[in-house]
């Protein structure tokens, strides 16, 4: 009983030891960076127009596919 107990632990070591996470740099597909995400335009006058371009970014390894943007 306390042999078998031992070969579970001993298997779920070697199990766990293999389950190694893999860095982000090294997962295939798209990969979204936004330089500076957020941008204060502070006070805007009614019917003022403003605007403001965000770097987009792809530090993946396929086609990075934007279908739609919702302003915050």
């Amino acid at each position: 009983m306390i042999k078998q107990g031992l070969c579970i632990l001993g298997i779920l070591f070697i199990l766990t030891a293999w389950a190694v996470p893999v860095p982000a740099s090294e997962v295939d597909g798209p990969r979204i960076l936004v330089e500076t995400p957020e941008f204060d335009f502070n006070t805007v006058k009614e019917g003022e127009v403003v605007e403001h371009a965000f770097k987009v970014l792809n530090q993946g390894n396929q086609e990075l596919r934007i279908l739609s943007v919702r302003p915050g």
